[in-house]
């Protein structure tokens, strides 16, 4: 540093070396400091030497502001050497907005050594780290919602686990978003697939023995701790991955689908010839850009390993109440 504040003590150091460029101890050293005001501070003795070469003066004596310059004088094998340099003391001060953000999805580590003592004298007996993460970001589904779906057992899960596997199980939905989402359907589809998921990562951490009262679940940094489980978690994960892999087709048309829907249409709508052997055959509308409803309105529609055909329509759509159904009836 060469600024420092009023009264403040100044650590000033130097370097020694001998011909051959390498770090030498010195003899006969002093220290001259002349201050702003014109005095002149000469200093024999009380230097610090850290390591081979390497020494230090700790000069408290800035009561005056301005600029000091100093010079170190001292013998290296038999030759006299001398360095000078200069720092400066000010007073007052300025007041401004600038703080250090913070990003999102960070993870901040504090590391407080072996040794560390506090004001009443105690000492901290062996190194300890504490952390914390910045706000996620994206994160599509809450902890709270989270909770609910994993039941009582999760309630010993630190947030920090929770939030982690959200973020990641969110990171996804956005990877398997392969159209533009159309609205809000897309949105509550995201928040339904990621917790979901995130309840899968979670059952599915590796499991062994904590003592007596219980087991861990760790999966590198997602930590679970639990007490014992009176339910079926193999039965639970088949349930949880069937409604995320629905939810997951959902996400991935972008809400362009309810459900238990599919791509396709259920019916052929009349379109323009396309130059793509899919499309020319039977001239259907690209379900990519096309919002089929299901069922669709005024045809005729069946489940799979039903005989009989019926009619009938959801209110899925309105463009499809706007355009298409009056396409159908002319």
């Amino acid at each position: 540093m060469k600024c420092y504040s009023l009264n403040s003590t100044v650590k000033i150091r130097v370097l020694f070396y001998n011909e051959c460029k390498e770090a030498s101890n010195a003899t006969n050293i002093s220290l001259s400091i002349t201050k702003p005001d014109g005095n002149v501070v000469a200093i024999n003795n009380g230097f610090v030497n850290v390591d081979t070469g390497f020494y230090y003066y700790s000069f408290a004596d800035t009561d005056v502001a301005g600029e000091y310059s100093h010079q170190w004088t001292a013998t290296i094998d038999g030759t006299q050497v001398t360095k000078a340099d200069k720092f400066t003391v000010k007073t007052g001060g300025s007041v401004g907005f600038d703080f250090v953000e913070l990003g999102t999805n960070e993870l901040v580590v504090v590391q407080l050594l072996k040794g560390l003592k506090a004001t009443d004298g105690s000492e901290l007996s062996q190194s300890t780290y504490l952390s914390f993460s910045t706000e996620y970001d994206p994160f599509y589904c809450s902890i709270d919602m989270l909770l609910m779906e994993l039941g009582p057992w999760a309630e010993n899960i630190p947030e920090d686990t929770l939030a982690l596997a959200i973020h990641w199980s969110s990171i996804e939905a956005d990877y398997i978003t392969g159209k533009k989402p159309v609205d809000e359907r897309h949105q509550y589809a995201t928040t339904r697939f990621v917790m979901y998921d995130a309840a899968i990562k979670l059952l599915s951490m590796p499991v062994g023995p904590n003592g007596p009262a219980g087991s861990t679940k760790q999966l590198g940094d997602l930590l679970v701790e639990t007490g014992s489980i009176d339910f079926s978690i193999k039965d639970l994960l088949v349930e949880l991955k069937l409604e995320r892999d629905e939810w997951w087709r959902v996400v991935n048309a972008g809400g362009a689908i309810m459900p238990g829907q599919g791509l396709g249409p259920t019916y052929a709508v009349k379109g323009d010839a396309r130059k793509d052997a899919r499309n020319v055959s039977r001239e259907w509308h690209d379900p990519w850009s096309e919002y089929y409803t299901q069922p669709s309105a005024n045809s005729k529609y069946r489940r799979p390993g039903e005989k009989k055909y019926k009619s009938g329509y959801t209110r899925w759509s309105e463009y499809y109440f706007t355009s298409v159904t009056k396409g159908i009836r002319r």
